[in-house]
């Protein structure tokens, strides 16, 4: 895990959301990207949130915090917040929305069932470093990094991830 040092922990809402999305089948993942120009030159792009469309039309989206030092599971309109970002920025910082389901990360994915969320337990809460979604035969993990935002990658089997599907926080 990158960011070892800044301890944050899931809300019951965040694993609420986590919870309920266990079980259902991946069919579309859409990553929304943002892009800061303000320096022409050296243009930077940053993974914001990850959206996870299920066949039965819900879908979950994982965001960083505000303050970038956790994850969330957030409600997310893109359109409302590209035009926010716009006008507040004056163009400096976009947001593209790219379906990502054709990709080398994600296309594994498409059709599969989310069998679990696994999250690192902490006493009574849940760390929101990082989660791992666990596919069955295929796992990603999506963890937070103070300086490059959301990091998506391969499950690599070092992580100590507990499973919360028989322990749903109440909410």
């Amino acid at each position: 895990m990158e960011n070892e040092q800044v301890k944050t922990f899931f809300t019951n809402e965040a694993l609420a959301r986590f919870a309920s999305a266990q079980g259902k089948t991946i069919e579309k993942i859409v990553c929304h990207l943002w892009q800061n120009k303000s320096q022409p030159k050296e243009v930077v792009e940053v993974i914001d949130n990850v959206e996870l469309h299920f066949t039965d039309k819900q879908k979950l989206t994982i965001s960083s915090t505000p303050d970038g030092d956790g994850l969330d599971a957030i409600e997310y309109d893109y359109k409302t917040a590209a035009i926010a970002i716009e006008k507040e920025l004056g163009g400096k910082i976009k947001i593209y929305a790219i379906d990502a389901s054709d990709t080398k990360m994600w296309q594994g994915v498409i059709g599969k069932t989310l069998t679990k969320v696994g999250i690192e337990k902490e006493g009574d809460l849940y760390r929101s470093n990082a989660i791992l979604l666990d596919f069955g035969d295929e796992k990603r993990e999506i963890e937070i990094n103070p300086l490059d935002g959301i990091i998506i990658d391969q499950y690599d089997e070092e992580g100590v991830y507990q499973p919360f599907v028989d322990d749903e926080p109440e909410v």
